[in-house]
């Protein structure tokens, strides 16, 4: 199977298994319309390295990602606080491809976090999957390809 072929499989087993370890109730939402712009967007984004080259982005509205802090920690999360959360967001869910692309034999690294505010993602050649997360608005997880 080519690489590339596996993404899409492999970001829905990655964001399953990760939302076990979350408190929110999160699911794909396959037949949902992407939002074409979120309001006081932040966007992280991960790079895959090695026998997967990709980049995970995960983007939403400030808010949500607030709403996500508030259950997993208890508190309210602003600024500097908000935006760190965010990056471990991406970090927990690029692990979780990490881990999820050793069932298919392959091994991936992750480079640290890069927070972007207010800046959408090109959706060009890139698998992107709508994520309701309850109570808390919805994330767009993408991964995509690096050309080789």
């Amino acid at each position: 199977m080519n690489i590339s072929d596996s993404l899409p499989q492999l970001l829905k087993q990655a964001i399953l298994s990760f939302q076990t370890s979350m408190p929110v109730s999160m699911s794909i939402e396959p037949n949902t319309s992407l939002v074409d712009e979120f309001e006081n967007s932040q966007r992280v984004s991960i790079q895959l390295i090695g026998d997967l080259q990709a980049t995970l982005i995960i983007e939403g509205e400030e808010e949500t990602f607030s709403k996500i802090a508030q259950l997993m920690f208890g508190m309210d999360l602003q600024k500097e606080m908000l935006s760190s959360f965010t990056c471990e967001l991406g970090n927990m869910v690029a692990g979780s491809i990490a881990t999820e692309a050793t069932s298919y034999k392959l091994h991936v690294d992750i480079t640290p976090p890069t927070l972007h505010l207010d800046v959408m993602v090109e959706r060009n050649s890139s698998f992107t999957l709508p994520i309701k997360c309850e109570d808390s608005g919805y994330l767009h997880v993408a991964l995509l390809p690096l050309s080789s």
